[in-house]
């Protein structure tokens, strides 16, 4: 058995079943979570995964999420517009800012697995007499303070 920090990309989250569905809103009664108001039709409901999938471990030898995905007790029933903001982050279509959202997150997430993966790269390269990889950003001259050419300077004497 082993566990994951993540799930792996070639793993795709389960669609959920009606009766986990059902039993996320029974155990809600028909409430959402956020501020406690009533759900309404189910078409203006969307079920939340708390916490998110992508910030789950993962079991290989089962093949799904810890906590399973589909378990009702780590889903919320919200409404489109609470699940837009928990997804997205605040601001509604114009965002400035993603920090703090599910997907904001997720980004970080990736930026800071890759830079950890660069940095562990150079740091093996340095130790072993392979070629170092190339930086991301070639390295330049910095020029001066102006782009006009410099006036000579006449002495007299």
């Amino acid at each position: 058995m082993t566990i994951l920090d993540r799930p792996p990309p070639e793993w795709k989250r389960p669609t959920t079943p009606c009766n986990v569905k059902l039993q996320v809103l029974i155990n809600q009664e028909g409430r959402s979570t956020i501020g406690g108001e009533k759900l309404g039709r189910i078409e203006n409901t969307h079920f939340d995964h708390r916490p998110a999938l992508e910030a789950r471990k993962f079991d290989t030898e089962a093949w799904d999420t810890i906590p399973p995905a589909n378990d009702p007790t780590h889903i919320e029933a919200i409404t489109v517009e609470q699940h837009d903001r928990r997804t997205n982050g605040p601001g509604g279509t114009k965002r400035i800012t993603t920090r703090g959202s599910d997907t904001g997150e997720r980004a970080r997430t990736r930026r800071i697995a890759r830079g950890h993966a660069e940095h562990k790269a150079t740091m093996t390269a340095k130790g072993s007499d392979e070629p170092r990889p190339s930086p991301a950003k070639p390295k330049r001259k910095i020029g001066g303070r102006s782009s006009f050419p410099k006036r000579k300077v006449r002495r007299f004497g």
